[in-house]
């Protein structure tokens, strides 16, 4: 007899657990789908490249760089503000307002930058940017060598200050000039 109840007893505490696990995956699948859903309203708010696969990049990146184009129909002939100025009209880079000396890559870096300052810009989305055709595109790494001409000529121009920042695993980003320039 004593042994039944214990049997029974068994069953009941399993029958238990398996409800509380049930409820548990399924609590935890809501979250993950709350998390997801969150992340894609951030990601349209700023306009920024959500996590994508390999496969998917470049025609994130490919919607991207158009979006940026085509936001905000006619384009300021200066982005950024404060203490750098890109310059589209005469494609020139002035920080306090002095010309800076920069390759036409450099530009073109900094340039994406600029329209999407604030956001990440990843090196599938600089590549695509910088060599139209997929076939004439050099290897990845030149981008690393692009960014650290780019930080060290705005640092000797600046007195020191910190423009782009690296974001680890993801790209870069050109932060705001008045945040830079209190640092």
């Amino acid at each position: 007899m004593v042994d039944d109840n214990i049997s029974a007893r068994l069953v009941e505490i399993e029958a238990m657990l398996d409800r509380s696990r049930r409820r548990f995956d399924e609590g935890a699948k809501l979250v993950d789908e709350a998390h997801k859903a969150i992340a894609e309203l951030q990601q349209q708010l700023i306009g920024a490249p959500m996590s994508v696969g390999q496969d998917e990049s470049d025609e994130v990146a490919s919607r991207l760089l158009n979006s940026l184009r085509a936001s905000g129909g006619e384009m300021p002939p200066t982005l950024c503000g404060g203490r750098l100025a890109v310059d589209q009209v005469q494609r020139l880079i002035r920080i306090d307002g002095h010309p800076i000396a920069i390759t036409e890559m450099e530009y073109r870096v900094l340039e994406l930058l600029a329209f999407a300052r604030n956001n990440v810009v990843t090196r599938t989305m600089l590549l695509k940017h910088l060599y139209r055709r997929a076939d004439d595109q050099p290897q990845p790494k030149i981008i690393d060598v692009f960014i650290s001409k780019l930080r060290k000529k705005l640092r000797l121009a600046s007195n020191g200050a910190e423009f782009i920042e690296t974001i680890p695993q993801r790209g870069w980003i050109l932060r705001d000039i008045e945040t830079a320039h209190a640092a």
